[in-house]
């Protein structure tokens, strides 16, 4: 039996979702299918920022990506055996899996969570604080969780316990109390596509009263530490980590930058300028803000797996990486092999490779700047087998207005997220390490 404790702190594995969903890809085809995703996570960004059509009919058999990294939990009283798969989300707020008599359902693998097989389980009144502005139907608080136009998920709030296992150490950790989302009606998600699907809902951790963060003593604190990847999942898993457990070591120097307070669902930073190898962009002051029509901004999304910046300041970034290859007379291919737009060709030993410097604002005084260095392998997949090396960034796609902070450029830094301070703190980090 879990033991039942007051928690302050929690750990879990963060596991990257293509290592649970094995196949036999090429590199390339690995590549191709991280593009695919994040192009389509970026739409799904920007229509829900700015409530536009987001494109999403252009990919019938992709409609809605939802991330790249999973936990694994388990749901009920007694603990049950089976564990599932939740699509980590710093996107949207709701906890939320599919339920067992689902009207609308998507393929998974294990059985269903079934609310009527645990002691515990609880449907949340209408008069529950979380439940407002969500309808009501027969005293029970009713949910929707819209990701965009024709992807949602629907069901009943509920209340339940919730079981983590600490991989590392195998202790097992008992939350009594989560509310989640039971969900019986659940449309437009791609993992449904795959017969052999191990993905049953999504792990919510937005800046909203509903996410998981907000629900317990965590102080509305965690922190997470991306191991390096080139084109499948990193051989090292990653932490995720809530509360009195998101730390920062003591050694070396930290950098916080305030998020941006809003009324989005999303976490928005204050981007001032770039530098690229060792030459300071100088982009105007204002280029990052959030616009009135809540077009521009800079986000940073551990779900989207590549970066991408409006085509003016993206145009600006690739001429300066021209510039700063241009010593070296390297050849530039054809990057649509890989689907990514600036590639050069590598001669054998080539390592001069620039660095992307991110000047944020300062959390103290506006004139402070926190800086995010990105390393050379955050800044591009370069081929092993392939003699080639492609930036890792693109232009947001389609009409887009919206600057996001990907998956890639974060490796090997520390994030910690603090919602009760609204800031952001990081600091360099050898991720598979920690």
């Amino acid at each position: 039996m879990a033991e039942k404790k007051p928690i302050t702190g929690l750990t879990l594995k963060l596991i990257h979702r293509d290592s649970i969903e094995p196949g036999n890809l090429t590199d390339i085809e690995k590549l191709h299918k991280l593009i695919d995703r994040s192009k389509l996570r970026a739409l799904h960004l920007f229509s829900t920022v700015t409530n536009q059509p987001d494109g999403f009919n252009h990919h019938p058999l992709l409609k809605y990506e939802s991330g790249n990294y999973v936990v694994q939990i388990g749901v009920g009283t007694p603990p049950p055996s089976d564990k599932y798969y939740l699509i980590l989300d710093t996107g949207s707020d709701l906890v939320w899996l599919q339920c067992g008599g689902c009207d609308e359902c998507f393929p998974q693998t294990q059985p269903m969570y079934n609310p009527h097989d645990s002691s515990t389980y609880q449907m949340i009144p209408c008069n529950h604080p979380l439940c407002d502005p969500y309808p009501c139907d027969d005293g029970h608080c009713n949910y929707e969780q819209a990701y965009s136009k024709d992807v949602y998920a629907r069901g009943i709030l509920s209340k339940d316990g919730f079981v983590f296992v600490d991989d590392v150490n195998h202790n097992v950790t008992f939350l009594d109390g989560v509310i989640f989302g039971c969900g019986y009606q659940n449309h437009g998600f791609e993992f449904a596509a795959n017969p052999n699907n191990n993905i049953v809902g999504v792990f919510g951790l937005g800046p909203g009263h509903r996410s998981f963060t907000s629900q317990f003593d965590f102080q509305r604190r965690f922190s997470y530490c991306l191991a390096d990847w080139q084109f499948g999942p990193p051989q090292k898993t990653s932490k995720l980590v809530f509360g009195d457990d998101a730390l920062l070591p003591i050694s070396g120097r930290v950098q916080t930058t305030p998020i941006v307070a809003t009324s989005a669902r999303f976490y928005y930073l204050k981007l001032k300028d770039m530098t690229v190898g060792e030459k300071r962009i100088g982009f105007a002051p204002g280029t990052f803000d959030r616009k009135p029509d809540n077009s521009g901004g800079f986000i940073i999304d551990s779900g989207t797996s590549i970066s991408f910046f409006v085509k003016s300041v993206y145009d600006v970034v690739r001429q300066a990486i021209l510039d700063y290859m241009k010593p070296y007379n390297l050849s530039i291919i054809d990057g649509s092999k890989y689907k990514l737009d600036l590639c050069f060709k590598r001669p054998e030993g080539f390592g001069k490779f620039p660095s992307i410097l991110l000047h944020f604002q300062g959390s103290e005084y506006p004139e402070q700047e926190a800086e995010l260095t990105i390393d050379p392998f955050g800044v591009f997949f370069i081929g092993d087998k392939d003699p080639y090396f492609c930036l890792g960034i693109l232009p947001t796609p389609g009409p887009n207005q919206i600057n996001i902070l990907g998956a890639k450029q974060q490796v090997n830094n520390r994030f910690l997220f603090d919602g009760t301070n609204n800031t952001l703190s990081f600091i360099p980090e050898v991720c598979e390490l920690s």
